[in-house]
């Protein structure tokens, strides 16, 4: 009777396992009811004094849970207590999740595999929802390419999809698994299109992951190869890749720099019909190498552009900004003059793309990197020539961290306490007279940063402590999965306060629970 109490708390909990890694992508509400489910069913099956004696064995596990501790213990430092608790309560899985795993009996290398393909049935299953959504058979609005991921942050969709790439790849190459030939073309073609889908969906936090953890890995590889002359090969294309790379970012750079020059005393003043142009040489914006305050005559645009397209001129195009101005950066960037000449050379595809808020016409592709990485020149440019970074990813981020810097100068011993993170960004946004926009003056988007706010210097270095300890003593160095999925929240936690959303806080403390604490 008691084998049979046992054998049915043990198949709910990978029940709930398996619900938890199907959720994870698609639903927050699911989230949480699996957790629920697994906390319920922890306590109700009962055996305490065996699990304290886990607990008190695997010391791992308390060191893992004590980072809810410090949150707690900084509420002495703090003031508004809404704001801490709620933070509080974001980060309860950290808790939750590896006393559960840590505690209850291990999971075998088959169950650890069905909780897995679970997981990435799921990511797959949501990756084709953001599809139909973005090709508009929902009816859904889709302003921004990040609206297609309907359940959870588009970011933390991006982490949960580099997931499921790399377990993929270890089930398609690893001899531990040993697929069948059917599940290597199911594997492959699924491993196919989830990184086709991670550039369409243009996170490049994502697909910035995505390229560092695969060179890391390949790296691992070719230092285990013992053919000396395929070694030597390998040894090459491990070192030309970086290089390649930074070539092409340079000759970006250089593309994006390379200026055409127009003395202002032979430029021309008139359109062919006539009328005026406006030259502003002070403004330095750039697209494509030319001047995008050059050549204009608004005139001229507002009337040819109301004749072709049913989106009027002085309206917003589809991504919320102004059609005029994101008609003058496109006819820059093709290297058309802003008049009813320039306006009439437009095609379907390049109105089309105006409309839906495209600036330039590099950006009409839907996938690859040159966009990618021209926008992040474009973001920097005109943040360094003194515009405002807000709406723009990178160029926010810099403002976000010279804003966490200097709160930290002025709070780093103690920190700013569990709950007044999001008031000392706004004092400190209003001191510093940041350019950033009310809507778009948020916190560090950097979790070690995060961290050092809240609790200063040593709460900071306890943090990091408490996460990367339990590491050593459970052997995870030694284990594939807990690997790849630590390089991958390491890397997000660089460019995100991972840890401070519940899709974010979840993920995290799952994985590094199922895979550190939960596996034999």
């Amino acid at each position: 009777m008691l084998k049979h109490k046992l054998l049915n708390h043990y198949n709910l909990y990978i029940l709930g396992l398996i619900l938890l890694a199907i959720n994870l992508p698609v639903s927050l509400f699911g989230m949480s009811v699996s957790i629920f489910i697994l906390l319920g069913n922890w306590i109700l099956e009962g055996d305490f004094r065996k699990k304290s004696n886990i607990l008190k064995k695997r010391k791992s596990i308390t060191v893992f849970i004590s980072i809810v501790l410090i949150h707690g213990l900084w509420l002495l430092n703090t003031s508004d207590f809404q704001f801490a608790f709620n933070d509080i309560k974001i980060k309860l899985s950290l808790v939750a999740l590896p006393l559960i795993l840590g505690t209850s009996r291990p999971l075998s290398q088959k169950q650890l595999k069905i909780i897995l393909l679970f997981f990435i049935s799921s990511v797959f299953v949501a990756t084709i929802i953001s599809t139909v959504v973005l090709s508009g058979l929902t009816g859904q609005p889709v302003t921004n390419i990040r609206d297609i991921s309907i359940f959870i942050s588009h970011i933390r969709f991006a982490l949960l999809i580099n997931v499921a790439i790399f377990l993929l790849g270890y089930f398609l190459l690893s001899k531990e698994y040993q697929p069948v030939r059917l599940e290597k073309v199911i594997y492959t073609l699924i491993l196919v299109w989830l990184v086709l889908f991670l550039f369409l969906l243009r996170s490049k936090t994502g697909i910035g992951i995505l390229l560092t953890c695969f060179y890391i890995f390949f790296g691992l590889w070719v230092s285990r190869i013992p053919n000396f002359m395929l070694k030597y090969f390998m040894l090459i294309i491990l070192i030309t890749i970086p290089l390649l790379s930074i070539s092409y970012i340079t000759r970006s750079i250089a593309d994006f720099y390379r200026v055409e020059v127009l003395a202002p005393e032979n430029i021309e003043q008139t359109t062919v019909n006539g009328r005026t142009y406006s030259h502003d040489f002070d403004n330095k914006q750039l697209e494509n190498g030319r001047y995008v305050w050059l050549f204009l005559c608004e005139e001229e645009l507002h009337n040819e552009w109301n004749r072709i397209s049913t989106v009027d001129y002085n309206s917003l195009d589809g991504k919320g900004q102004e059609v005029k101005y994101t008609l003058i950066r496109y006819l820059t960037s093709k290297g058309f003059r802003k008049d009813s000449i320039g306006v009439s050379k437009l095609d379907e595809e390049d109105i089309t793309n105006i409309e839906e808020g495209l600036a330039n016409y590099i950006y009409r592709r839907k996938t690859g990197l040159k966009p990618l990485i021209y926008n992040i020149i474009w973001q920097i440019d005109v943040y360094r020539k003194g515009g405002n970074p807000s709406g723009h990813s990178v160029t926010q981020r810099m403002e976000y961290l010279k804003t966490a810097i200097q709160i930290i100068r002025n709070n780093f011993w103690l920190g700013v306490g569990t709950g007044d993170l999001q008031s000392a960004f706004e004092n400190q946004y209003e001191l510093s007279k940041s350019r950033l926009n009310p809507e778009w003056r948020l916190r560090a988007h950097n979790q070690f940063v995060t961290f050092f706010i809240a609790f200063g210097v040593f709460g900071f270095i306890y943090c990091v402590f408490a996460v990367v300890y339990p590491v050593i003593p459970e052997k995870g160095f030694r284990n594939y999965f807990f690997m790849m999925f630590f390089l991958i929240a390491f890397l997000s936690m660089l460019n995100e306060d991972t840890l401070e959303t519940h899709a974010g806080a979840t993920f995290f403390s799952f994985f590094y629970s199922l895979f550190l604490f939960g596996r034999k």
